[in-house]
């Protein structure tokens, strides 16, 4: 059986869709089949982000209302072999319920190593539905204080939702901005959100380049290797942060 994860945040702006294509996109170069499901119904942009627009037809609310199979809803991508998307539903009520998304990842798991899930960012019922399935959880938060709060928010909802694991993702990482105090260093974001850092993704000016070209992140930049090691993290091994600072 696969794992399911899903990666979420208290607020927009965090990167958080960034993170979930790139570490999806990290699984699958490291041998694993991955399916990266796009949980943020309205917004839908990791299609967009992957290079699979043409490709889609059906997309995750048309499976979880029984419209489709899951099969005809989910898009292989071209430029990363092993990586597979179900991209999100166009309207913000075609999510269904908790127990629907469960019943769906049961059934996936057994046809991948891993299930991505990218949740809407805040609390609503969006997260509900993306958090159900999840027994794990990527926390992604940018190293300021509004968004460390919500991140604390979202890190004990995810444990009432049944998220037993959840680590922490500190994204746009700046060494020069933390120096201005904004935050007193990352270990200040860490105690802040409560949970155990998995990875740190520095700001890299790479990512809005391949996002617009439709391609997974890659390409040795430094977010890239970032994600890599986020994904040798999430896969068991013993990977050091390699923050720079």
């Amino acid at each position: 059986m696969g794992e399911v994860i899903v990666v979420a945040s208290g607020k927009g702006g965090t990167g958080k869709s960034s993170v979930s294509a790139g570490c999806a996109a990290a699984l699958a170069r490291a041998g694993n089949r991955v399916l990266l499901l796009d949980a943020d119904a309205g917004l839908r942009s990791l299609d967009l982000m992957l290079g699979a627009v043409d490709d889609a037809v059906f997309d995750l609310g048309d499976v979880l209302a029984g419209n489709c199979e899951p099969v005809r809803a989910i898009r292989e991508i071209s430029r990363c072999e092993g990586l597979s998307l179900m991209p999100a539903p166009q309207s913000l009520q075609a999510l269904a319920e908790p127990d629907d998304m469960r019943r769906l990842c049961k059934g996936l798991a057994n046809y991948y190593d891993y299930l991505l899930i990218d949740a809407p960012a805040g609390i609503g019922k969006g997260f509900q539905v993306a958090a159900a399935a999840a027994g794990r959880a990527l926390v992604v938060v940018t190293p300021d204080p509004v968004c460390i709060r919500s991140g604390e928010r979202v890190a004990r909802l995810l444990q009432q939702e049944g998220a037993a694991d959840r680590r922490l993702v500190i994204n746009r990482y700046r060494p020069n901005v933390m120096k201005l105090g904004l935050v007193e260093d990352l270990d200040a974001v860490i105690d802040g959100v409560g949970l155990q850092l998995i990875g740190v993704i520095p700001e890299d000016e790479q990512i809005p380049r391949y996002a617009a070209n439709g391609e997974p992140l890659g390409g040795g930049c430094p977010a890239a290797k970032a994600m890599e090691r986020l994904a040798r993290r999430l896969m068991g091994q013993e990977i050091p942060m390699m923050i720079d600072k």
